[in-house]
């Protein structure tokens, strides 16, 4: 356990986005595929499935943070320590003579 691994810093989160663009070029490529599909007899081809906007953002931070992320073993090694040095102060403070502290703030 190092000292920069003492405090847990939080790790960067990367999004996977992927801007759509509008091309009436390849819309009208396809309607006419579907129509010509249609006078064959064939099912339409659908190219894409109906996308709703933000549907690919939502959820996309949740895999990169998992619940247990912070719920290690090392985090309660750390919180096991802090209580150990909080008692030994505490203990030392209880059991030494602070006479001379209480002289020197009654002045």
């Amino acid at each position: 356990m190092g000292v920069g691994s003492f405090f847990k810093l939080p790790q960067y989160n990367v999004f996977d986005y992927k801007p759509r663009f509008y091309d009436p070029d390849k819309e009208e490529r396809k309607e006419k595929l579907n129509e010509l599909r249609h006078s064959m007899g064939k099912a339409p081809v659908d190219g894409e499935q109906e996308i709703k906007p933000g549907s690919t953002i939502k959820g996309s931070f949740r895999p990169k943070m998992p619940r247990t992320a912070f719920r290690s073993r090392n985090s309660t090694l750390r919180l096991i320590v802090i209580i150990g040095v909080l008692f030994c102060l505490a203990y030392i403070i209880i059991t030494s003579d602070l006479s001379s502290v209480i002289k020197f703030f009654s002045k």
